[in-house]
């Protein structure tokens, strides 16, 4: 069996020392092994009849694919493109965005999970609408598209948002996310504007949302589902600069709510399906933000915030967490891939 990995993560290092002396130096990116090629050694190495294929970027091709039993997207996807992290050349521009897609979408790519459960994921304007259908807890949001700043003045006034954030679709790891005042928006105008035509390049449509200040001071719950059950948890706080912190959770009546709401959230997602049969992903991440409408910190206040395909490595592959992620999710794989040559993926 021969399993090929997408990788190219530039931030989210490998903290342990076990595999820097059996992982080749051409994956090594400054100095240092990530996380996503980190689970593709640990396969090497602990499965012996398996064949490893670490695919860079710059490598993908639909001939480098087919030469695989299976395909897991770790490090560089249609979102990694968009923002060019990293910047690859022949994968640039909107005919690099169509040349990528097009790799992925076909089927002889062995690309799992397939691109319909990806794109869903990837279009936050597509989910958030589905999880409010279903009833799963999201925080209300205006999606902007012409760009007409009266109206969107408008509209926010109506939803009393005295502070409000604006994001793009498709857009990660904060990129474009920026937060606006309403008296300071409606006093100048061109603010929001501006914000506009610096980030209109990149993207099409943006999610423009009433600033949650619980955001800042609770963090997040990114919570790990392997197989659709529920693997781990942890709490994220940002607050600017290297004000960044990662820890256990320990309100357990929070990670309950949080739970029951994440299984909601995995049964509103798309249905994979192989030869007919249900297939489950793989690894996908919930995460949870408090408190919905800015009201008090409590369990049932909290809500989604994000959902994520295959990205873990930097939250549980941390000092303060004892997560044996990177092993886990190499038996993950292996077994997925496993399942679905089975299947006659």
């Amino acid at each position: 069996m021969k399993i090929g990995f997408i990788v190219g993560k530039n931030d989210e290092y490998y903290i342990g020392d076990d595999l820097y002396d059996v992982t080749p130096k051409k994956y090594y990116i400054n100095e240092g092994i990530h996380v996503d090629v980190a689970v593709a050694m640990t396969i090497k190495q602990s499965y012996p009849d398996v064949t490893v294929d670490v695919i860079f970027p710059k490598d993908i091709s639909l001939q480098r694919l087919k030469k695989n039993n299976v395909n897991f997207i770790l490090g560089y996807d249609c979102i990694n493109q968009i923002v060019e992290d990293p910047y690859v050349k022949k994968f640039s521009g909107k005919k690099g965005y169509q040349l990528l897609k097009n790799i992925y979408s076909h089927k002889q790519s062995k690309i799992f999970p397939p691109m319909e459960f990806l794109e869903f994921i990837w279009d936050k304007e597509k989910y958030l609408k589905t999880f409010q259908r279903r009833k799963i807890p999201v925080t209300p949001t205006i999606v902007v598209s012409n760009f007409h700043i009266p109206k969107l003045l408008q509209m926010i006034q109506k939803n009393n948002w005295k502070q409000f954030i604006i994001k793009p679709i498709g857009g990660t790891v904060g990129i474009g996310v920026e937060k606006f005042l309403l008296k300071d928006c409606l006093q100048n105008p061109s603010l929001l504007s501006e914000y506009f035509d610096e980030h209109g390049t990149f993207y099409s449509k943006f999610l423009v949302q009433e600033l949650i200040k619980g955001f800042q001071k609770y963090g997040e719950i990114k919570m790990f589902w392997i197989q659709n059950q529920y693997s781990y948890a942890v709490r994220t706080i940002d607050r600017g600069g290297d004000d960044y912190q990662v820890k256990m959770i320990r309100d357990k009546k929070t990670l309950e709510e949080c739970k029951r709401i994440g299984e909601k959230t995995l049964q509103a997602l798309p249905k994979i399906k192989v030869n007919g049969k249900v297939v489950k992903p793989a690894l996908v991440r919930t995460d949870f933000t408090c408190c919905l409408y800015n009201k008090k910190h409590l369990p049932s206040n909290y809500f989604v915030n994000e959902v994520e395909h295959q990205d873990a490595g930097s939250y549980v592959n941390n000092e303060n967490i004892k997560y044996p992620y990177v092993q886990v999710m190499a038996d993950t794989y292996v077994k997925k891939a496993e399942e679905l040559l089975s299947l006659g993926f």
